[in-house]
């Protein structure tokens, strides 16, 4: 061994063992917390310290066990998979700040009445547990990732990423039912903005690290992503099904039992995969190619996210009292969802996938940014106490979990193209080609940022004059998205450029299309200054693209 190859090893040691002390630093505070109350006068719906302690210690004294029995990678997947769900946690734990009667929470507290209690002390040290078991995750995650010599991607990832998205849509589900007036369920879908971007981090994490971990070459490190994951969906959804089981007045709902089942899932399965690559080993076996297995995963999860799109553009997403009224926010789903199932088709044609892929990338983000206007208007319904989520609801919200699948599958599988691919530079841009698209992008900043239509006494939201937590965050995003996708395609080859910026059209065409699709909710609706600009921005990315694919084709 080489004195380099001695200090990296003593380097990834040193890592792994800094990750492991904050992880379990973090645990120990997670422990700790509940028992000095996170709330003052309020105890928990039913004795819960002894679960949320097993479940906060669980994952460093496994991994330290891993570590000890010499399977440091396998230890280090667990750490980093466990530290994925920490963002969601700690902010689902910080609203309880300004939010105590609406968060929820019954193994930490149980309102008794109308007036919030104040926060206790236990709430600063399960953030600070959250903050360490990050760190420590992310320590890990470097460790994690040391390449095998394996080239192809493991046949798991079948198995790993339907299971991890199934888990994603429970979680998205109430965590348990309710009769008790001061105590009421509330989906991420019901909570503040604080809590709903902590209960999406949380639903992302599992297929996130999936696709991460479950793509990696290295075994250690994939049996390590499902063991970890098994313990962070255990850690969110284990306290609510307790919770309708023992606590009076509370019941059992189906999302905590799917959970813990996916986790279950995964347990098995680590266990069966390292079984499979012992043998693995022993025996040869003719595989497809990792890139096309990579563009079918890409297709089926894209096909999925389109399916749960049009699916909740057409069945009811809330119940009413009386008449059904009509939902036109939906009606962004369907150019969207229909574009998306287009795309995730022609990831299954070998000829086509490697084009289709960049265009996927961004008819899954125009199918998000479509779907947060449905999000928005059940949200305040919601909360209004004016109508409650409907079955069509809950099968849009998976567009989440699986557009993010399919998003994590087309990174991967372009890392893997760009490995094979031709490295000689770009040609130069054509003078008319770049200026159709910084034209595009000045338009779309405009786009997003101004009104798309207005009528007397309304403004729907913008990044101007009426901000929305929900909305105009999501146009910010889908803003920063847009210019990324401008800037990506003029470096790119124009094979892959001019299917990127007919993906960008997409993604500013949910702007477009607002007006048309949902502007008969409000009456004498005329178009805004975002309109023009959406169109402008289109067409200008049009022939930009177009110009690119009559260069590509030469």
């Amino acid at each position: 061994m080489t004195r380099t190859e001695l200090e990296n090893q003593t380097s990834a040691v040193t890592r792994l063992r800094v990750a492991w002390g904050l992880a379990a630093a973090g645990a120990l505070l997670l422990t700790v917390g509940p028992l000095l109350g996170v709330v003052d006068g309020a105890a928990p719906a039913y004795t819960s310290w002894p679960l949320l302690a097993v479940l906060a210690l669980l994952p460093p004294a496994l991994a330290g066990a891993l570590w000890l029995r010499g399977r440091p990678f396998v230890a280090a997947a667990v750490l980093a998979a466990v530290g994925a769900f920490a963002p969601g946690r700690l902010l689902g734990d910080l609203q309880i700040i300004g939010h105590t009667m609406t968060v929820g929470r019954p193994e930490l507290f149980r309102p008794s009445g109308l007036v919030a209690p104040p926060t206790g002390t236990g709430l600063w040290l399960l953030v600070l547990g959250h903050v360490l078991v990050l760190a420590g995750g992310v320590l890990a995650a470097g460790r994690a990732g040391v390449p095998s010599d394996e080239e192809d991607t493991p046949r798991q990832l079948a198995v790993f990423l339907p299971v991890a998205a199934l888990a994603a849509i429970a979680l998205l589900g109430e965590p348990f039912s309710s009769t008790d007036v001061y105590l009421l369920p509330r989906s991420p879908w019901d909570l503040p903005v604080l809590g709903l971007i902590g209960g999406l981090l949380l639903a992302a994490a599992a297929p996130l690290v999936a696709a991460l971990t479950g793509s990696s070459p290295d075994p250690d490190t994939r049996r390590g992503g499902m063991l970890g994951v098994a313990l962070g969906l255990a850690a969110v959804a284990a306290p609510s099904l307790a919770a309708g089981l023992f606590a009076d007045a509370l019941g059992v709902t189906w999302a905590p039992v799917v959970a813990l089942l996916a986790a279950a899932v995964l347990v098995a399965l680590s266990f069966r995969s390292a079984r499979t690559d012992e043998k693995d080993q022993a025996a040869e076996e003719i595989v497809l190619p990792a890139l096309h297995r990579l563009h079918a995963a890409t297709g089926v999860f894209a096909v999925l996210a389109a399916a749960a799109a049009v699916v909740g553009a057409i069945a009811p997403q809330v119940v009413v009292d009386g008449e059904e009224p009509v939902f036109y926010a939906a009606r962004l789903l369907w150019p969207t969802g229909l574009a998306l199932a287009v795309l995730g088709l022609l990831m299954f044609v070998r000829t086509a996938a490697g084009t289709a892929r960049p265009a996927l990338v961004y008819a899954v983000y125009a199918t998000l940014v479509a779907s947060v206007f449905s999000v928005q208007t059940v949200s305040l319904a919601s909360q209004s106490g004016l109508a409650e989520p409907a079955p069509g609801f809950w099968v849009m919200s998976a567009v989440y979990p699986l557009g993010l699948v399919a998003l994590v599958c087309a990174a991967v599988a372009g890392g893997a193209e760009r490995e094979n691919a031709d490295q000689r530079k770009p040609g130069h841009v054509p003078l008319a080609e770049l200026g159709a698209t910084l034209l595009a992008g000045l338009f779309a900043i405009g786009a997003f940022a101004l009104p798309t239509m207005k009528a007397t006494g309304y403004t729907p939201p913008d990044l101007v004059g009426n901000y929305d937590p929900i909305v105009s965050t999501t146009l910010v995003a889908a803003l920063l998205l847009l210019l990324a996708a401008l800037f990506l395609a003029l470096r790119s080859r124009p094979q892959r450029g001019a299917p990127l910026l007919a993906g960008a059209a997409l993604l500013v065409g949910v702007r477009a299309l607002e007006l048309p699709l949902t502007g008969a909710r409000v009456e004498g609706t005329t178009a805004a200054p975002g309109t023009w600009l959406a169109l402008a921005s289109v067409v200008a990315l049009l022939v930009a693209a177009g110009s690119m694919a009559a260069r590509a084709s030469r």
